[in-house]
């Protein structure tokens, strides 16, 4: 068939199921599949996933990570987690002698927080061109496009060459990323995998990495009546603040970008919780002996979470002349969650090849210049795909916002986009025979 027919059979048939693909969408969101470490509601959001793919001819297969042989004494694993009814699921369409893809993506999504929503966060709602909803960006509109993007391919009768696998697994927030990692050993193995994170329908190769720390402090407490030396943990605590500031200023002036960031976000660190005292009484009548603070520090590609403390070690020896509090009640560190190391997809001649198509798709469907890929301004679990398995793994994802906060949406405009280019990225990648129409 001809090429340019058939994109124009694609935008059309996308014009017509808008009202289906929103309903799908909105579907998803409306199934609250909550991630609360060390466990998580991804069940039912797992058995509806399974089923429409069945009901669309796919075969499917949902399986327990228990059942992944090798999975808990990988390297990679982080074993603070419960799985026990958390199932990954996977579908495969088509099939034959092309190449094949994989499209896969996160079911959880992080809880709906303490702020005021303009709509609930679990109703799919829909005004002004916006889906609104926990998890309607990050990343359920990105999963439904693939759904809808094989469903046009289906119904419009093309015959397509290669495997398309769409794969939901659990556990990737909140420092995850066993279920990406058991889907990696279980396989299937695709040629090539697309991440549905949020990316904007930006093409992001490579992503960066990012890793939570708590930082505690113990002082001597008390009221100096007789002249006692008190060490306050409060003050302590704040300056560790000011000076991890200071560390993510001179950080990104002095470290070196590698490419895909030049000119972009760089890799940041940010202050997330402080506590000092006791949170029950309302007036503290002495100094606080306890303090603690919660951080988030990103890195590159080849960075690892020890690699950077001991960035933030040196930087602290370097200029502990300015944090007097810090030498009296120096801050003990450790993790919180795993580090999620940066990655980026291997751009062979098979990473370029698939590059080179995915562009093509987007200046069909988009009909402007695309961005040129780059590194995203965030961690997720694609490292589980380039550095655990042979499966180079691209970004691209739904326009949207306010992931993580209150009244997070998708647009719909840009859903509808994604769910052509995913299509165009199909026929062009994995190669098609006939189509008929």
């Amino acid at each position: 068939m001809d090429r340019e027919k058939l994109t124009g059979m694609i935008k059309r048939w996308v014009a017509d199921h808008r009202e289906e693909a929103e309903q799908l969408v909105s579907q998803l969101v409306r199934i609250p599949s909550v991630n609360h470490p060390p466990d998580g509601n991804e069940a039912e959001y797992q058995r509806f996933f399974a089923e429409w793919m069945a009901g669309e001819g796919a075969e499917v297969e949902s399986y327990e990570l228990s059942e992944v042989a090798g999975l808990t004494e990988h390297p990679a694993y982080m074993n603070t987690r419960n799985y026990e009814g958390r199932p990954n699921v996977v579908g495969r369409f088509f099939g034959g002698a092309g190449k094949s893809l994989m499209f896969s993506g996160h079911a959880d999504v992080v809880y709906e927080g303490t702020e005021t929503w303009t709509h609930p966060p679990f109703s799919g709602a829909v005004e002004d061109g916006k889906l609104y909803g926990r998890g309607s960006y990050d990343m359920k509109g990105g999963m439904a496009a693939a759904l809808m993007a094989v469903k046009c391919l289906k119904e419009l009768g093309v015959a397509v060459k290669g495997d398309v696998y769409v794969e939901s697994v659990v556990d990737e927030e909140h420092g995850g990323a066993n279920g990406t990692l058991a889907g990696r050993l279980h396989g299937p193995h695709a040629d090539m995998a697309i991440i549905p994170e949020p990316s904007n329908l930006v093409l992001y190769p490579a992503h960066l990495g990012g890793g939570i720390w708590k930082a505690t402090f113990e002082g001597k407490s008390g009221i100096g009546f007789a002249g006692e030396e008190l060490v306050s943990a409060l003050e302590a605590t704040v300056e560790f603040a000011n000076m991890l500031l200071a560390f993510n200023n001179e950080r990104k002036e002095k470290l070196e970008a590698p490419h895909w960031w030049k000119g972009r976000r760089l890799a940041e660190a940010s202050l997330l919780t402080i506590y000092s005292g006791d949170h029950t009484r309302e007036i503290q009548e002495k100094t606080p002996a306890s303090g603690e603070l919660n951080f988030w520090i990103e890195g590159y590609p080849g960075m690892t979470g020890e690699s950077i403390m001991e960035e933030l070690h040196e930087y602290l020896a370097a200029h502990e002349s300015r944090y007097p509090r810090l030498k009296q009640c120096p801050p003990q560190i450790r993790p919180l969650i795993r580090y999620l190391s940066a990655s980026e997809m291997k751009l062979d001649e098979k990473g370029k090849s698939f590059l080179h198509a995915v562009m093509n798709g987007g200046a069909n469907v988009l009909e402007r210049p695309l961005a040129p890929p780059q590194g995203s301004p965030f961690a997720c679990d694609g490292f589980m795909f380039n550095l655990y398995s042979d499966t180079p793994a691209l970004i691209l994802g739904p326009s949207g916002g306010n992931a993580h906060t209150a009244d997070e949406f998708l647009d719909l405009k840009g859903y509808e986009q994604l769910i052509r280019w995913y299509a165009e990225i199909i026929v062009d990648w994995c190669g098609i025979e006939d189509a008929k129409g």
